[in-house]
């Protein structure tokens, strides 16, 4: 191309180096934030899947039936609720996740299915009924049925406040499981394990939204 062609097609040139620069800034942008978002979710799927009673001992925790455990009314309530909430913590993070597509709402949904089968395991050794409904965003708890429609009409507003609800519910589960493990009978040993992992989880999933909050 001559000098003088050159000057006439320069706009063009540049327009279309500009245009490059910012498709390849763009593509940058978006292989940071998915890096980002993987790092925001890596500890949450690290609680391994536990979803019968064989794989529970294979974790080294051993469900106690109701001749060894403590057979304590409180300690079956507490189960019967912590199940419930953990069942709040599915429906609300697919609720998000169908709303608005994020990844984290989908891989820790994933946990809490993990814990509630864990909790399942160690009630069904002990002959404890199931209070959990079939229906997503369906609880026998009223509490936790109110809790859940706040939660969800909240998530709804912006990915932001979706963000927010799950420290709610992550914040919430700390608290209750930890009251529930300074109370708790030292016969169940079988329910401290099981609900010291979900605890171990809960904190996790809470640094992960956390952190998506804090963007």
């Amino acid at each position: 191309m001559n000098p003088k062609s050159l000057m006439k097609n320069l706009p063009y040139i540049l327009i279309a180096v500009l245009a490059v620069a910012v498709v390849a800034s763009l593509g940058w942008a978006y292989a940071e934030n998915k890096r980002a978002n993987e790092l925001s979710v890596k500890n949450v799927t690290s609680i391994s899947q536990v979803d019968t009673k064989e794989q529970l001992e294979d974790h080294g925790i051993v469900p106690l039936d109701s001749s060894q455990a403590s057979n304590n009314q409180t300690t079956a309530e507490e189960l019967a609720y912590i199940i419930e909430e953990e069942k709040l913590a599915y429906d609300v993070y697919q609720a998000m996740y169908d709303r608005w597509g994020s990844r984290i709402f989908n891989n820790i949904k994933n946990s809490e299915t993990t814990h509630q089968n864990m909790v399942l395991a160690v009630m069904e050794s002990r002959g404890l009924a199931d209070p959990r409904k079939d229906e997503l965003g369906k609880f026998t708890n009223q509490d936790l049925q109110k809790l859940y429609d706040t939660l969800v009409a909240q998530g709804n507003q912006s990915q932001v406040e979706a963000y927010k609800v799950g420290v709610i519910i992550e914040e919430t589960d700390i608290a209750d499981l930890k009251k529930i493990l300074s109370n708790l009978d030292t016969k169940d040993g079988d329910v401290k394990a099981v609900l010291e992992n979900l605890l171990s989880g809960s904190e996790n999933h809470l640094r992960a939204f956390n952190r998506q909050v804090s963007r």
